[in-house]
């Protein structure tokens, strides 16, 4: 079966197909189903976060009691079931090469032990770092309920290191010019969900032309808010100069008003850039 490479995935259990149970099974090798060679990278312990009990979104809100109910263990990529024959795959397979692995399985009840070997394959994939869903963007006038529609930001998400748990947001013009965050040329609005909304664990980091949150865990955002996991910002007229023709008038009157939807599910460190469209940054 498919094992996207970095996620969380638990393998069906075995269909006993009418043998007497209970019935115990035993993993005895897995290989590389190529070279036939033992696996020693799915073997092999790497670091990763177990949960010591159950994760509470709502409760679990600080780093502090984040790390009470998680601890770091060494062990390999996955996990078998000896009561099931399934396995569990988890974050630390994004080390392991991809590709097809066989494995043999011993079972076992009350009229003896049965060895089946080459019983089946894992097939190690490339999985989805990120899902990008609906977004859009409008001009709304100043001190007006007057809006326009100016279409869909586009967005983009580059895996900048499998290490660490950091979404770097950027929002960009046009000509990929950067706004300014620390000067607030982009600010929140309302009640409607912002980066910071899904910053759990950590304050974001605030630069010159991005932000930064450091998410702990995967997916990122793990929880979504009243609008689902869509972000919602606002950049003020006076630093959003539009196209001819999208908005009345050419008078610099009217803010921008990009939204998105973007969630992480591997660990890493990313760089999400959105692109606000028929926009040019102009401060005045």
């Amino acid at each position: 079966m498919p094992i996207p490479q970095g996620y969380v995935v638990q393998t069906s259990a075995v269909d006993n197909d009418g043998s007497s149970a209970p019935v115990t099974y035993k993993l005895l090798d897995i290989r590389d189903a190529v070279t036939h060679k033992h696996a020693d990278s799915l073997y092999k312990n790497r670091p990763r976060y177990v949960f010591l009990s159950q994760f509470y979104p709502d409760i679990d809100t600080t780093l502090a009691l984040l790390n009470s109910i998680r601890k770091i263990v060494n062990t390999p990529a996955f996990e078998f079931n000896e009561h099931t024959g399934g396995f569990t795959f988890y974050n630390s397979s994004i080390n392991v090469p991809l590709g097809k692995y066989e494995f043999d399985i011993s079972a076992t009840n009350q009229n003896g032990t049965k060895t089946y070997k080459n019983i089946g394959i894992l097939n190690l994939v490339e999985g989805d770092v990120a899902e990008i869903d609906a977004g859009g963007s409008a001009w709304f006038q100043d001190n007006s309920s007057a809006n326009g529609d100016t279409g869909n930001p586009p967005v983009t998400v580059q895996k900048l290191s499998p290490k660490g748990t950091l979404a770097i947001l950027k929002i960009v013009d046009e000509n990929g010019v950067p706004f300014n965050p620390k000067n607030n040329e982009y600010i929140t609005r309302g009640d409607r969900s912002d980066f910071t909304t899904f910053a759990k664990f950590h304050p974001v980091i605030v630069s010159d032309t991005s932000l930064t949150c450091n998410f702990e865990i995967t997916p990122f955002p793990y929880q979504g808010a009243a609008q689902g996991f869509t972000i919602y910002y606002r950049i003020p007229s006076k630093f959003a100069k539009f196209d001819a023709g999208w908005t009345p008038t050419s008078a610099r009157i009217y803010s921008a008003n990009p939204r998105f939807t973007v969630r992480l599910f591997q660990e890493g460190t990313y760089l999400i850039t959105v692109k606000v469209p028929h926009v040019t940054r102009d401060p005045i």
